[in-house]
């Protein structure tokens, strides 16, 4: 009697996860497959250094592979790639900007200037140009961390408790961002 296994891209978050754990390196290369996009599309949000975005990748993926026996079960994934990612990118960003000073200014813990690429992934969805350019100007009104909240709800579709740990606040203070935001959006949108 046979067995039929499923193919790796047909397995779900918890059980590529726990094969991972395991020391499949099939499933963590499909994890790392299903998840670098979204992860470097997020990445080019908060700095243009390519190479800067590259290194946190690579080391995000190098510790979740040395440490795997170590790692919690998890049932999104690309919740806590992201999460590690944010942290690790920030970490070497605030670390750079030691160096250079003038970020350390900037850089008081309200975050870095987040700007999501939205004109790229509304152009693929909707390819509507007055469309494209109402959300623009109602963005551009948005605060930095109003924007962060707005692209990790609607383009990653994290919840409102993974954005709170991705981004280090406290549930009201997410809530509070994405509802001023959104408000600021819809009175923007309706001129």
């Amino acid at each position: 009697m046979t067995s039929l296994s499923l193919s790796y891209s047909e397995k779900g978050d918890t059980q590529l996860w726990l094969d991972m754990k395991a020391g499949d390196s099939e499933a963590f290369e499909q994890i790392y497959r299903d998840h670098v996009d979204f992860i470097i599309r997020y990445g080019n949000s908060f700095t243009d250094d390519q190479a800067v975005i590259d290194d946190c990748v690579q080391e995000v993926f190098c510790r979740i592979w040395q440490k795997r026996s170590l790692l919690k079960v998890t049932d999104n994934v690309r919740y806590y790639v992201m999460a590690a990612f944010r942290k690790e990118l920030l970490k070497f960003l605030k670390k750079r900007s030691k160096s250079n000073s003038l970020f350390g200014v900037l850089f008081p813990g309200a975050g870095v200037n987040f700007e999501a690429s939205l004109e790229v992934d509304i152009i693929r969805e909707e390819s509507r140009r007055s469309q494209i350019e109402l959300l623009n100007r109602a963005m551009v009104k948005l605060s930095s961390r109003q924007r962060e909240v707005v692209y990790l709800k609607f383009y990653n579709e994290l919840s409102i408790d993974e954005i709170k740990e991705v981004m280090a606040l406290d549930r009201k203070a997410v809530y509070n961002a994405l509802s001023k935001a959104m408000m600021v959006m819809r009175k923007e949108l309706k001129k």
